[in-house]
Formats: C-alpha cells, structure tokens, sequence
C-alpha cells in the first residue's frame, strides 16, 4: 500500500515530536550547571553570530523559537547531552569496536569507465609509468575525480559501495589494483592511504549519538494508533 507525501509527512513530524518527548520526560531529572549552559550559550552565540543581550537573529535550525527562549532552547540540549553521556557513555567504546570495521577510512585513487576495455588500457598505463590517475582523470574519470586528479576520500568503508569497500579494505597502501567491475562501472583504484578509526573524543560523541539514535528509534518505531 502506497503511503503518500501528506501521509508521510504527518508521519514525520509525529515521530519527530514524539522523539522530543522521549527525550525530555528521559533527561528531566537531569541539571546541567550553570557554568556549562553559559558556555555553551557563549558557543552557541559565536557560532551562529547571534548576539547573546537580544538573542538575535534566530538561527535557521531555530527559526519558530521566540529569541527570549532561545537560551532555554540550549539549557535543553545540555540536559539532553547530560543524560545521553550518563546513559550511553560506558557503552561508547563497545559500540565502538563493533562499528570500527565499517568506520575505517581510506584514501584511494579512481578511474571510473563504461568499458571493460578501455579500464585495463588505463590499468596498463598507469602500471607501466605512461600516465598518472591525475593525468587521466580530467578525461577519463567521472564525478568528482575529474576535479580532485583522481584522488577519493577520505571515506569511511561502511560508506562506500560493499563491492568497493570489499575489494580496497585488504588491498596494500600504493597497491594499483587490476581493473574490476562494479555495478555499471569498470574501476581502476589505487589504495593510497589506510586511516584506521580512533576512539578519540570526537569518535566518542559520534558513538553516544548512535547509541542514543537506536534508543530512539526502539521507541518510536511503527506507526501510531487511534
């Protein structure tokens, strides 16, 4: 059964409220200090030249506030971001190791062409030192590598295509691999650089926010009923 565009939007926005509630009755018996909601605010301001006396202009992502709640507006999110640490936090660094195969990045080189054999003529150039990627790629590359000579990434592995990712994740940094077929495409790829994840901080609050997503979407799955 087709659903349609009024349909789904009203979806949407009901999954969408429903979330913000879950998130403020989860994190309600939560106080962020004083000094962090200031500094955050602060940051807020900077970041979206807002000035902090009359909390204007409204930011886009915050258009429908009233300016003389929008202060408030990030006291909720440090609430939310209080609660999410205490929940997720320990669980970080777990979540972690089994997203790390997906979330490894590389750097690769690329040639993309519709025929099989004009892939293994530029394989041969390039292996036998005629040409470079980057001398081929304004003519004979598609996409964005016809402006970045070639060069791809970095990208995290869960991001790309699995017949790609599968065939550049054991490949040998500077390996120039022979030509191979993916979806309508023949490719050649060069592995340039392997840039194995980190569980950094950064890496940390990207792991909290998955974790808090899948939270989410356990309680808000489905539709709702009359």
């Amino acid at each position: 059964m087709s659903i349609d565009s009024a349909e789904l939007g009203s979806y949407r926005l009901w999954k969408a409220l429903l979330r913000a509630r879950l998130l403020d009755e989860a994190s309600a018996g939560f106080a962020p200090e004083s000094g962090e909601v200031d500094s955050a605010w602060q940051g807020f301001c900077k970041k979206f030249q807002v000035d902090p006396s009359t909390s204007l202009p409204v930011p886009q992502d915050y258009i429908g506030c009233p300016p003389d709640l929008l202060k408030s507006a990030i006291e909720r999110e440090c609430r939310i971001l209080l609660w999410k640490k205490s929940l997720f936090e320990q669980q970080a660094e777990e979540h972690f190791e089994r997203r790390k195969p997906a979330l490894d990045r590389i750097v690769y080189s690329l040639l993309r062409v519709k025929e099989a054999g004009l892939a293994r003529e530029l394989w041969f150039r390039i292996k036998e030192g005629e040409a470079t990627f980057a001398d081929l790629a304004p003519t004979y590359a598609s996409g964005n590598e016809i402006y970045t000579a070639g060069i791809v990434g970095p990208v995290a592995l869960g991001a790309m295509h699995p017949a790609l990712a599968g065939v550049l994740k054991p490949a040998r940094a500077g390996e120039l691999l022979k030509p191979f077929a993916v979806a309508e495409w023949f490719l050649v790829a060069r592995v340039d650089h392997h840039l194995p994840a980190e569980f950094d901080e950064q890496m940390k609050s990207q792991m909290i926010e998955e974790l808090c997503h899948h939270w989410l979407e356990e309680r808000t799955h489905g539709r709702p009923t009359a």
